[in-house]
């Protein structure tokens, strides 16, 4: 019971996060029935960028938005060339409630529900080919690219103030109700009961460090953080003691570490990520994790060894990577997400990050940051 309760929380977790990024993304999505072209759903970007409510776009087809698609017969042969290569992308013109137009280039892809032939779906994926704001104004000219920019980091900013707000909100509001029944209902709750309950504080919690881990992964290079001498035996100290590691774990720094010219907040962030993994995944009775630095070709090379169970190889590149890691999350509470900020901080500074291990051996994190 309980297995299947969680499966099914894991899967309805997936479901909703599937949609919230589809309903996030930058692109209008269409899905729609084959042969006459109805609607059957659309993302919200779809229905911000042609001006109709999401009612009004499901008693229509994608003939009445797509001009170069207007009659049934161009219909026909655009479907006719998919159902023989399953994937056709387009030039065209989407036409807005308010009679304007936006140029188009559209991936359609034909997809086969529970592959089962005949049960086929037109999923079409729209995306808006801009304009120079200006006339003579080349798209591939700096002035062109610039304004590109600037509106990816306005949508980029958009998109932190929506998760910021809009997300974190109703899981404070979960949390609060959660609590309260279980300690109000405490008397009438079973051992499942108040079982599913820590699990669901357990979900809230989760999703709660994974927003914060997304905010502070788009804050890294965009927002500006002011660079001052920083003594690193003096932070390095201070982040052991936030970590407070248990008594069967010893973090030692070999040598003096050097003063270096850089964002404080940052360079905290990768020495509190590293020791971090490097506490939270030792599986020896006794730890050990050591922090040194040397000089090397005009950068200083740190690296913090633990002891701990080490990394295979295939997974060197994997940790890095957003959202990924070595343990289930209900085995190790993870966010995914520490490895790859730290990576990012490190190459907004021209360093680099690697490390070396061998399962059962422990591993070796190495970073640079040039020296001036």
């Amino acid at each position: 019971m309980q297995k299947t309760i969680t499966a099914y929380g894991q899967t309805e977790e997936k479901l909703e996060l599937f949609q919230n990024l589809i309903n996030w993304s930058n692109d209008c999505i269409f899905i729609m029935e084959p042969e006459s072209g109805l609607l059957l759903d659309v993302n919200d970007r779809a229905c911000a960028e042609l001006g109709y409510d999401r009612e009004d776009l499901l008693n229509m087809t994608f003939k009445d938005i797509e001009q170069t698609l207007a009659d049934d017969s161009s219909w026909l042969e655009q479907t006719k060339k998919l159902n023989d290569k399953k994937e056709l992308v387009i030039q065209g013109h989407h036409k807005r409630k308010d009679g304007t137009a936006l140029s188009t280039e559209t991936c359609l892809r034909l997809v086969t529900q529970n592959q089962k032939p005949g049960e086929e779906l037109i999923v079409a994926i729209t995306r808006n080919i801009p304009k120079p704001k200006q006339a003579g104004q080349k798209q591939d000219s700096p002035e062109f690219a610039n304004q590109e920019v600037e509106k990816i980091s306005q949508e980029l900013r958009d998109f932190v103030y929506i998760v910021s707000h809009d997300l974190k909100a109703p899981l404070r509001g979960i949390e609060t109700l959660a609590n309260w029944i279980s300690t109000d209902y405490a008397g009438k709750l079973d051992d499942e009961g108040k079982e599913q309950i820590t699990l669901l504080v357990s979900r809230v919690n989760r999703m709660h460090n994974l927003i914060e881990g997304i905010l502070q992964y788009s804050r890294v290079g965009r927002e500006e953080d002011e660079k001052v001498t920083v003594n690193l035996n003096e932070l390095v100290s201070d982040v052991i003691d936030r970590i407070a590691p248990p008594e069967n774990i010893t973090i030692t720094v070999e040598n003096e570490l050097p003063e270096i010219q850089c964002g404080q907040a940052r360079i905290t962030q990768v020495f509190l990520n590293l020791l971090n993994n490097a506490v939270n995944y030792m599986d020896k009775p006794k730890g050990q994790i050591k922090v040194a630095c040397v000089e090397e070709d005009g950068f200083w090379k740190f690296s913090i060894t633990d002891n701990g169970p080490g990394i295979e190889e295939k997974h060197f590149e994997r940790i890095f990577k957003i959202f990924q890691t070595l343990n289930p999350r209900d085995e190790l509470e993870s966010t995914g997400i520490g490895l790859t900020i730290t990576k990012k901080i490190v190459e907004l500074y021209n360093g680099k990050i690697w490390l070396e291990s061998k399962p059962g051996q422990g591993t070796t994190f190495f970073f640079t940051l040039p020296k001036q």
